[in-house]
C-alpha cells in the first residue's frame, strides 16, 4: 500500500491531536505544578505540529 502525502500529512495530524490531547489529560491529573507546566508545554508543541502539519496539507491541496 503507498500513501499519498495527503493521506501522510493527515495522519499525521490526527497523531499530533492525539499526542496534545494526552498531554492536555495528564496534566489535568498531576498534582505537582512544575510537572504539569511540563506537560502544559509540550501539549503547546504538539498543538504548534499540528498548525504546521494542517498549513502543510492547506498547500498540497492547492496544488491538485
Amino acid at each position: 500500500m503507498t500513501l499519498t502525502i495527503k493521506e501522510v500529512l493527515k495522519i499525521s495530524i490526527e497523531a499530533e491531536k492525539n499526542a496534545m490531547d494526552r498531554y492536555i489529560d495528564m496534566a489535568k491529573e498531576v498534582e505537582d505544578p512544575e510537572t504539569r507546566l511540563l506537560l502544559e508545554q509540550i501539549a503547546r508543541e504538539e498543538a504548534g505540529h499540528m498548525k504546521k502539519l494542517k498549513e502543510r496539507l492547506k498547500a498540497v491541496s492547492l496544488l491538485d
